[in-house]
């Protein structure tokens, strides 16, 4: 039985990772690098810490500390702009869960900060009765440390946990911590080697509501 809900925000909550990604490109050019979509999809669900260290790989020269600066900056300007927007069926989604009484949780790899700013953009923090985004001193996805620390603070059994992810790296630490997963692709499609991290595959969260609701 779902006794707590898991959200992650970019690419599954929010469409940010398409605005995301010409914003790091963007910010990448400044420096006279040119990121392909490849690299920027490599970084998605992690850390900023795992993120800058696969550009470093990558993109010899590039200033990654330099380069997430300028990601941070434009994404705080289209936040502030109202300019990401909610991802389909997530308010309906949030309103439902409301309605229910089952405690919910964003646990992102994104800082708090920004995690604050985006929910708070689209006016939806009040659904949230826990926000962990990309907390020091604990492991990134695909580690499952901060879906435990989420069910922790929800007071939820993490076996009685929903996992809502968008990402390879989100899936697999869904599974690690021992909870049921749904998938909802955004840039990342489901592709077969997914299956063992996942429960349920949904085109959007309308259909994540339906199946698990």
């Amino acid at each position: 039985m779902i006794r707590g809900i898991i959200f992650d925000m970019d690419g599954l909550l929010f469409d940010s990772e398409r605005v995301g990604m010409e914003v790091i490109k963007k910010a990448a050019l400044k420096q006279g690098k040119v990121l392909t979509d490849d690299t920027v999809i490599a970084t998605l669900g992690a850390t900023n810490v795992v993120g800058k260290a696969i550009y470093e790989e990558r993109v010899p020269g590039i200033d990654a500390e330099l380069l997430y600066q300028g990601f941070a900056e434009g994404m705080s300007e289209q936040a502030e702009l109202g300019a990401i927007p909610l991802k389909k069926g997530a308010l309906g989604l949030l309103q439902k869960v409301k309605v229910l009484g089952i405690p919910c949780a964003v646990a992102s790899s994104s800082p708090e900060k920004y995690v604050r700013l985006y929910l708070a953009s689209q006016k939806i923090t009040e659904y949230f009765d826990v926000l962990i985004g990309g907390p020091k001193g604990i492991n990134s996805k695909p580690a499952p440390d901060i879906f435990l620390l989420a069910a922790e603070k929800l007071g939820v059994e993490p076996r009685d946990c929903l996992v809502l992810e968008d990402s390879s790296n989100g899936i697999r630490a869904g599974r690690a911590a021992g909870m049921t997963v749904c998938m909802v692709p955004d840039l990342i499609p489901y592709r077969e080697e997914f299956a063992p991290f996942v429960d349920y595959v949904a085109k959007d969260l309308t259909e994540a509501g339906e199946r698990f609701l």
